[in-house]
């Protein structure tokens, strides 16, 4: 089988379109402790896969808790277009 460059970027380039990765922002609140603030990457086509994938994730992470609050606070696509003149400026970080 040999290798087509265009046809690797085709299927990139679909896969964009399907499954992209979501910036998930949460704190998780277990009984006796103090709240956890947490920053994933998940990747998903939408929402609701996004969703059950961060359940798995904490359902495995937390497997021996009865209770766990989680509060989630921000999930969002990660645009991939950065303006790398707002992080750089003469090699000092400019907010």
């Amino acid at each position: 089988m040999a290798y087509t460059p265009e046809e690797r970027e085709e299927e990139r380039l679909e896969g964009a379109q399907t499954d992209r990765e979501w910036l998930v922002e949460y704190v998780v609140e277990l009984p006796e402790d103090n709240p956890v603030r947490m920053i994933t990457i998940i990747r998903g086509a939408e929402m609701s896969e996004v969703q059950g994938r961060l359940y798995d994730i904490l359902r495995a992470q937390y497997a021996s808790e009865a209770r766990l609050d989680v509060t989630v606070v921000r999930m969002e696509p990660v645009d991939m277009r950065t303006d790398v003149g707002l992080f750089e400026i003469g090699g000092v970080y400019q907010p």
